[in-house]
């Protein structure tokens, strides 16, 4: 700057120029595609190894488990790690894997085994639903009540 001149900051964030927008929303989309991804993976590996270490289980049975566990757990490494770069936070990516392994879970208990979960099971799994809504939104509450202040 030069001797003189005086800085002025906007009272708003800046956002992406046009030409980036498309762009960071595409990116935003492929991490949370591969979160959802690496959560349903995890959920078909512990199925795999719950239904190849049941009680009454083959030696055929069991081997096929334990290559179907070893397999979809790398994928959900893999996915998560995809995810991870493409995600704005690591924070984001964890809770988005989470809530998508709890809802497979919860699928693929019901598929294969008639589990039914209870009301307040769903409670939670809804709540996990709120923070992570709140957590993909753009503007943080945060940077709002610090905006309203500085007026």
């Amino acid at each position: 700057m030069a001797v003189g001149t005086v800085a002025v900051y906007p009272d708003a964030p800046a956002g992406f120029p046009r030409h980036l927008q498309a762009g960071a929303m595409r990116r935003r989309f492929w991490g949370v595609f591969n979160c959802l991804c690496a959560g349903a993976f995890g959920a078909l590996a512990a199925a795999s190894a719950k239904l190849a270490f049941g009680s009454q289980v083959n030696m055929g049975f069991c081997t096929l488990g334990i290559i179907v566990m070893a397999t979809t757990n790398s994928l959900m490494w893999t996915f998560f790690s995809r995810g991870l770069s493409f995600s704005m936070s690591s924070a984001i990516a964890s809770v988005t894997v989470t809530f998508s392994n709890i809802l497979s879970s919860a699928f693929l208990g019901f598929v294969l085994y008639g589990e039914c979960q209870e009301v307040l099971w769903w409670g939670g799994a809804f709540l996990v639903l709120c923070g992570l809504v709140l957590m993909h939104r753009n503007l943080s509450p945060l940077r709002k009540a610090l905006s309203h202040k500085q007026h």
